[in-house]
């Protein structure tokens, strides 16, 4: 429960920490990243993909607000496969680097 308590203040901690000045998608992206930081630091796993598979589930809402928001931009001013594609990458380039960040948040290696 302790646990708990700690990595639900810190994912509050920073969510509030961004400055009203700063954009939607900055905040969106800031959100996503300090959910990240508390779910790796508080893992219980020894494994890479366990950590990742559990530090996704717990930060689900911010990771799918950052998806919209990069697909968004990305399919813009394009149509047909060219959208299709450009939203593809899109994710995957996300996908990408929460893994990256969940990993060295974790120190864990694949």
């Amino acid at each position: 429960m302790k646990r708990l308590m700690l990595l639900l203040s810190a994912a509050l901690a920073a969510s509030v920490a961004v400055p009203a000045s700063a954009t939607d998608n900055t905040r969106a992206e800031e959100r996503l990243r300090g959910c990240l930081s508390a779910g790796s630091i508080n893992h219980p796993h020894t494994e890479l993909l366990a950590a990742i598979v559990a530090v996704r589930a717990l930060c689900g809402v911010e990771i799918k607000r950052v998806r919209t928001e990069r697909v968004t931009r990305a399919r813009k001013g394009l149509v047909g496969r060219q959208a299709e594609r450009a939203e593809r990458q899109a994710i995957r380039n996300l996908n990408d680097e929460i893994a990256v960040a969940i990993a060295n948040f974790t120190g864990l290696r694949g």
